[in-house]
């Protein structure tokens, strides 16, 4: 049994909504159960958690000695949700 009555979680809904309309456009960085990260705009995401980034940046794992300095710039990028890790932006973006 949940505590939400159906007004309320209309009204959780709807600010969650408001929430990633925000953050649309803005930099992104997103972890993935791999090690690598991603660096991008958020162009859009679904209701399985998928994201879309534009103007991409990746940086292989930490732990992979070899690719130490690499990175791959990518045109767009969809990241399964079942694979990030952590979703990281600037902090000025969640006070606007």
């Amino acid at each position: 049994m949940t505590d939400q009555t159906p007004s309320s979680a209309v009204k959780a809904k709807t600010e969650a909504r408001e929430f990633l309309d925000n953050l649309c456009d803005k930099l992104l960085t997103v972890h993935v159960t791999d090690g690598r990260r991603f660096v991008g705009q958020l162009w859009c995401t679904d209701s399985a958690a998928n994201l879309v980034l534009g103007s991409c940046v990746e940086y292989p794992s930490p732990s992979d000695s070899f690719y130490d300095d690499s990175r791959r710039n990518l045109m767009a990028v969809v990241i399964p949700g079942q694979h990030i890790t952590k979703v990281e932006c600037v902090q000025s973006v969640l006070s606007e």
